[in-house]
């Protein structure tokens, strides 16, 4: 989708007011948060379902809610495809009667999406014999059959096992790819985003926080403090060019870095995360040494967080954010200071893959 969506509403409800002001790019977007922070709230107001009680929404540049010109198209007018926590299905209809009963597209794209979906053999049964992560991408794809132009999903993952939560989240990104259609991701957990967004929204206590790359609101020192997790960290893409003596040779921007060989193929782009407690600090590269990554940086800023310090860093050769954390001793013996040009060392061992896109 090419056109602009845009959210601009506030609302004030039993629990409490609330507002939220973005822009929504292509690709996933999670909209993260505790419980009570107002996610469920602004993806009903996106949709339709509740009425702000003032401001701007707009899907691939149809205005479908202005409070100033008294503008509120009904939900069934919004092509917004709004899959619940626990998604309805017509208990009397199989599978695929569920799915044509609201399309708007051909049934050669139907049978598309539920293959991209992996419910193809899905489609002659009836609710009842379904599992609950079934039902979910079944209503996915008639979300997407329905001729949306935009995706809300709240809490997908709720209640699957780590194998079915895997499928869901590789699946929910590649619905995105192939369709073009943004998708908006409601969650509380930071490992769905982690695995499944290529943006986020962070909101609590009904405020918008902060939004953007899902890197950088992963960065932000908010989203550690409102999400309760103490394992800050960055995210990184990079790209598998080759292999050698049993390690992967990628690029990291346009910067070798070293991963261990878990035979993905060339020209893969891998997400990883890099926990701050896993970079180490040196003044100069240090010889005779088994740690394959050692990147050139610059320090940009430090702060002191938890029983030490949080040093926020950027690679040289690409600008690539980097965040170490290290004690109180290291920091004053290495006497760091913004600007200051180090040497960051990873293991290669110690990374962590997230995803994987493979070519094509």
């Amino acid at each position: 989708m090419t056109g602009e969506t845009s959210i601009n509403v506030q609302w004030d409800n039993e629990d409490r007011t609330g507002e939220a002001s973005f822009l929504l790019a292509d690709g996933v977007t999670a909209l993260i948060g505790p419980s009570g922070a107002g996610k469920t709230t602004l993806a009903r107001l996106i949709a339709g379902l509740d009425l702000p009680n003032a401001g701007h929404i707009e899907i691939d540049c149809q205005t479908v809610f202005d409070s100033a010109k008294t503008t509120n198209l009904k939900p069934e007018s919004r092509y917004i495809g709004y899959v619940p926590q626990e998604p309805s299905l017509f208990p009397h209809m199989s599978v695929a009667a569920n799915i044509r009963f609201s399309a708007r597209c051909s049934p050669d794209q139907v049978g598309q999406y539920a293959q991209d979906a992996g419910i193809s053999d899905l489609m002659p049964r009836m609710p009842h014999t379904l599992s609950g992560g079934e039902a979910r991408r079944i209503a996915i794809v008639r979300a997407l059959a329905s001729g949306s132009k935009l995706l809300i999903l709240d809490e997908p993952m709720n209640g699957l096992d780590p194998k079915r939560r895997k499928a869901m989240m590789a699946m929910i990104r590649k619905t995105a790819r192939a369709t073009g259609i943004p998708v908006l991701l409601i969650t509380h957990q930071i490992e769905e985003m982690l695995n499944t967004a290529d943006y986020a929204v962070l909101m609590d206590k009904g405020r918008l926080v902060t939004h953007g790359r899902m890197e950088d609101v992963m960065a932000a020192p908010e989203t550690a403090k409102i999400m309760h997790y103490d394992d800050a960290g960055s995210v990184v893409e990079v790209l598998v060019t080759g292999r050698n003596e049993g390690v992967l040779e990628t690029k990291l921007r346009n910067t070798l870095f070293y991963l261990p060989d878990e035979n993905e193929p060339e020209g893969a782009r891998l997400r990883l995360r890099i926990l701050a407690q896993d970079v180490a600090l040196a003044l100069s590269p240090p010889p005779g040494i088994s740690i394959l990554n050692q990147l050139p940086c610059t320090v940009i800023s430090a702060s002191r967080r938890g029983s030490g310090q949080h040093v926020e860093l950027a690679i040289e050769e690409n600008g690539a954010s980097l965040q170490c954390r290290i004690t109180d001793k290291s920091f004053h013996e290495l006497g760091i200071k913004p600007g200051m040009k180090l040497i960051a060392l990873i293991k290669a061992v110690a990374v962590r893959e997230l995803l994987t896109d493979t070519p094509g």
